[in-house]
């Protein structure tokens, strides 16, 4: 990749899923794609969203996680009411949504046939950039995923190989 910028990663995929509450699923995952990508290009910019929301906001964690709960209780949610720290947490998925369009490839990890919002949202932003829209899943039929990835991947290895490949004209920055 001399001569060129390096690519930046968005690592989109499942947070909190289909779960309620504050339960979020396992996201050791985003240390094993940020380590696999720099093994293949080491000069990778990786955005992290776990990791860019603790920078953000992690000093509001606390609030932000009363917040959240309250919503449980909450029959009607209404954006202009919402309390300050859930404000700030729905800017900051905002704010990663734009990132993933900023991004050049957008890897979206949606294991187990596990739907998320969140990283649709994503993937449809990078998508509508023009990032390169990389979902590692099984999800082949999933319309979301189907109609915003350029590549379905089934599991880590292929994501791998697919890594190996050489970066084709149109995704040289």
């Amino acid at each position: 990749m001399t001569g060129r910028r390096p690519r930046s990663f968005f690592l989109a995929g499942l947070m909190q899923g289909a779960r309620t509450g504050a339960g979020l699923s396992d996201q050791s995952y985003r240390g094993r794609l940020s380590r696999l990508i720099l093994e293949h290009e080491p000069g990778a910019v990786v955005h992290d969203p776990g990791l860019l929301m603790k920078e953000w906001i992690g000093e509001h964690e606390e609030a932000i996680r009363k917040g959240h709960a309250a919503l449980a209780h909450t029959p009607e949610v209404r954006r202009a009411a919402l309390d300050p720290a859930v404000a700030l947490l729905t800017a900051t998925f905002h704010r990663l949504t734009v990132l993933a369009g900023e991004s050049d490839v957008c890897v979206a990890w949606l294991p187990d046939h596990e739907p998320s919002m969140g990283t649709a949202a994503e993937m449809l932003s990078a998508h509508r950039a023009g990032a390169t829209v990389v979902a590692v899943t099984q999800m082949r039929q999933n319309l979301a995923v189907l109609s915003c990835s350029d590549v379905i991947l089934p599991d880590l290895p292929a994501l791998e190989r697919w890594l190996q490949e050489p970066v084709e004209t149109g995704d040289a920055v």
